[in-house]
């Protein structure tokens, strides 16, 4: 037998390629969970980050709500500052003691801290100098009555570090206000609260040389939000201040009852009165002048801004001379910037005053007061000022679109409603605009259809900017009573004119002169305001006539019934018809047209002494004109 074979055997192995995957699926599947897992907590985060964010935004934007509104309820109490206010502070309510203000006028002086009785650097509103009452007027007059202090902590003196403001709201007030305003605001587990409210002087700048205040006060409110209100774990989430500039209503200064910024026609009975009437340029008054225009005061010599003072002749020896005797009216005169059509038959036609005075004139007879060719000018009532105030959403503000004919709509959105309706009984600020919402141009071509206001008791009270062609009443009636003031005694430095005022109207007005005419009124509604003539003391405990004639201020007040009282501005015609009573000042830009009529035209002289609008008029005293909210 051969060799043995060796038998050789090759053996291969193989491996299953499942099994190699089955330990990398369990890995892939954990780290994509762990991945998720991150990306969801990282989302969570981010959610909870927005959240927080939210959360301290809306608790931001409560708090600047809580201090805007704050700011308004303080203006609130410049426009009435009487206990019929809204949450109006007494003096107790505030704290006067930390006014710092510059007392000289001179800045390169130390500012001084307020002291109680010291004539020299006084308290706000101290009692020893000015009866008037905390925010009310004048704002402007005297140390203890205008806003001069300084916003706290400005002052470089560190000892005036916590001081500075005219007037600072006591806690006791803050947490009465808080309770009206924001019991549950903004939940039940949030509460807004005015934490802090200051009153002091407006921003002042250096304007050609001169400081000029900007506006009349500065009111400062911080606010803030508190979490968990009313238990242990309450804490402050947010904090806002708002600053609100405060300006008086800028009613620009009209000076009589009856103003045309172009040509003037009135040939019914001329009733313009307590006051000067004017027009821009011609004039016709109607004849013959002792039935239409009422006599008056007797002027120097083609001066319509001064009373006679040559010859021995002053205004106080013209009154001693025709005392006993009635005047017409001692207030009027009419000025004309054109030619007076009646001055063609005048002893001196051309001159500007045609009519010269003589003493042989009697107060029936003398036209001394009617002036022509004059210089003069007419007041300005900014559109775009106006429709701004207008549309601030401040109380008793309206402001009017133009819809069709004599239809507007309150802000644009209201109801479709005539000019006529809308003005009825309603007293505030009201503006109507032009047909394009735009100011109104050279021709007057965007005014709105002319409004005719025609029977009944129509009356409106305040300030009326009215962008209408033209505004004319037919029989508008006896409008509402009205408590009006014939305007103060006139004088110069020769003396004044003592009067005895009548009971209506026309008056009659005598010449008292060196007699003493003691009477006197309560103001209706029982206030306790009272008004008397000749007096040494003239309030609520005494009414004391005085041993000689004094000057007053204001006249006599009386009741009767106004359709327009206040300030009406026409950016169109004004059509002399119908028989209504205006109380106040009317100005209309494109003249007066002749329409025959009979309306009564009577100046509130309050206009021109800082003493409008008037108690009861629902009209703001003032208004906000600028913010700063981003604090």
């Amino acid at each position: 037998m051969g060799a043995r074979e060796k038998d050789t055997t090759m053996r291969t192995d193989t491996v299953n390629p499942k099994r190699r995957e089955e330990g990398s699926a369990l890995i892939l599947a954990a780290l994509v969970t762990v991945i998720l897992s991150l990306l969801g907590l990282s989302y969570t985060m981010m959610a909870q980050t927005e959240n927080t964010i939210a959360e301290n935004e809306r608790n931001s934007a409560a708090a600047l709500y809580a201090a805007e509104a704050g700011a308004r309820l303080v203006v609130g109490w410049f426009n009435d500052p009487t206990t019929s206010g809204f949450l109006v502070p007494a003096v107790g309510d505030v704290d006067r003691t930390k006014r710092v203000f510059d007392h000289d006028g001179n800045g390169a002086t130390a500012r001084v801290l307020g002291s109680s009785g010291n004539a020299a650097q006084p308290l706000y509103k101290d009692s020893a100098f000015t009866p008037s009452k905390i925010l009310d007027r004048p704002y402007r007059s005297a140390l203890a009555e205008t806003f001069l202090g300084i916003e706290t902590g400005t002052d470089p003196d560190v000892t005036f570090a916590g001081k500075g403001p005219d007037l600072i709201v006591n806690q006791s007030h803050l947490d009465t206000i808080n309770n009206a305003l924001f019991l549950l605001f903004p939940s039940p587990n949030l509460r807004a609260r005015l934490t802090r409210i200051e009153i002091y002087a407006p921003p002042i700048l250096n304007i050609g040389g001169s400081a000029t205040r900007m506006g009349i006060a500065t009111v400062k409110v911080t606010s803030g939000i508190f979490i968990y209100p009313g238990t242990a774990a309450e804490r402050q989430v947010a904090t806002r201040i708002a600053k609100a500039i405060v300006n008086e209503v800028p009613i620009p200064g009209p000076v009589g009852p009856l103003q045309s910024c172009s040509s003037l026609g009135y040939n019914g009975s001329f009733d313009i009165h307590w006051g000067t009437g004017s027009a821009l340029t011609s004039a016709d008054i109607g004849t013959p002048l002792d039935g239409k225009a009422a006599t008056g005061l007797p002027y120097a010599a083609d001066d319509p801004f001064t009373y006679i003072n040559s010859g021995g002749n002053t205004l106080a020896t013209w009154a001693t001379a025709k005392n006993g005797q009635n005047i017409d009216d001692p207030w009027f005169k009419f000025i004309s910037g054109g030619g007076l059509n009646e001055a063609a038959g005048a002893p001196d036609p051309a001159a500007p005053q045609p009519w010269k005075w003589a003493m042989a004139n009697t107060t029936s007879n003398d036209h001394s007061n009617l002036f022509q060719n004059t210089v003069i000018n007419c007041p300005t009532f900014d559109y775009n000022l106006w429709k701004t105030i207008a549309q601030s959403g401040m109380k008793n503000h309206y402001y009017y679109k133009w819809v069709s004919g004599t239809n507007f709509a309150l802000d644009g959105t209201g109801p479709s409603t005539s000019w006529e309706v809308l003005t009825n009984n309603k007293a505030g600020i009201i503006f109507f605009d032009t047909q394009d919402g735009l100011q109104p141009d050279v021709a007057g071509t965007n005014l709105t259809p002319g409004v005719d206001i025609a029977g009944g008791g129509w009356n409106v009270a305040g300030f009326l900017y009215s962008n209408t062609v033209d505004f004319r009443t037919t029989g508008a009636g006896s409008g509402v009573n009205r408590l009006v003031f014939p305007p103060g005694e006139p004088g110069d430095g020769s003396g004044f004119v003592n009067l005895d005022y009548g009971s209506s109207l026309t008056g009659p007005y005598t010449i008292s002169q060196g007699t003493v005419r003691h009477d006197s009124i309560n103001y209706p509604g029982g206030s306790g305001d009272w008004y008397c003539t000749d007096a040494s003391q003239c309030d609520s405990s005494a009414r004391t006539p005085s041993g000689s004639p004094v000057k007053d201020d204001l006249g006599l007040p009386f009741v009767t019934g106004i359709s327009v009282y206040g300030v009406m501005y026409l950016a169109g015609t004004f059509t002399a018809q119908g028989n209504a009573n205006y109380y106040g000042s009317v100005v209309a830009q494109r003249g007066v047209i002749d329409g025959a009529g009979n309306p009564g035209f009577y100046f509130d002289e309050r206009l021109v002494k800082g003493q409008w609008p008037p108690k009861g008029m629902n009209l703001p005293r003032v208004v906000i004109s600028s913010w700063q909210t981003d604090l």
